[in-house]
């Protein structure tokens, strides 16, 4: 016969320590899908607002202006200046088929390059995860099916290649992990996603 001394847990003890343990994991599973979810979301808001930076620029400098996937995390917003490589005269708005980009500078970091790293993007001091930390493209070259890793938007707002030919598709940039879409309608360079 046991001695009421013994130590030990019962089975309704087991049970619920089971319980509690499942429903913290189910949690926490939860809030880092969410978390990617939120991520890829800023990024998307980001983009499109970097986005229709660029395509305004090409339409009120009258030359082209787009976004280049630098790699799986990166992009970069650029001029195209011509044959000449001088921005701001009439070589930049004829379609010259490999011209000469140019970085143009972002308004929120002053002075900078518009490149962003969604690794390092507002990354804080010291330095730790940024808001965009882990968002991926879902190609290098995403531009119309897998047609180029640059755009460029031309002086009426339309989405083209590099060369200036309007492009006959929508252009669809998608989003690893949770996986999002932009497009950018043929013609009119209507942005939805």
């Amino acid at each position: 016969m046991a001695d009421k001394d013994e130590k030990g847990f019962t089975l309704i003890e087991l049970v619920l320590t089971v319980v509690i343990v499942s429903i913290l994991g189910a949690v926490v599973s939860l809030s880092m899908s969410s978390l990617s979810t939120t991520r890829v979301d800023q990024a998307i808001n980001k983009m499109v607002g970097d986005l229709r930076y660029a395509q305004q620029l090409a339409i009120s400098t009258q030359s082209r202006h787009g976004i280049t996937i630098d790699s799986l995390l990166q992009y970069s917003i650029h001029e195209d200046c011509g044959v000449d490589a001088i921005c701001g005269n009439a070589d930049d708005s004829a379609v010259t088929g490999g011209g000469t980009d140019t970085f143009i500078r972002d308004p929120i970091n002053l002075g900078q390059n518009f490149i962003v790293n969604f690794d390092t993007y507002q990354q804080l001091s010291p330095p730790q995860p940024g808001p965009l930390s882990g968002v991926r493209f879902a190609a290098a070259a995403p531009f119309c099916g897998g047609a180029g890793a640059t755009m460029e938007f031309n002086s009426i707002g339309a989405p083209t290649d590099t060369s200036g030919n309007v492009l006959n598709c929508a252009s669809i940039i998608a989003f690893a992990g949770s996986t999002r879409t932009i497009t950018i309608q043929q013609n009119t360079g209507n942005l939805t996603y």
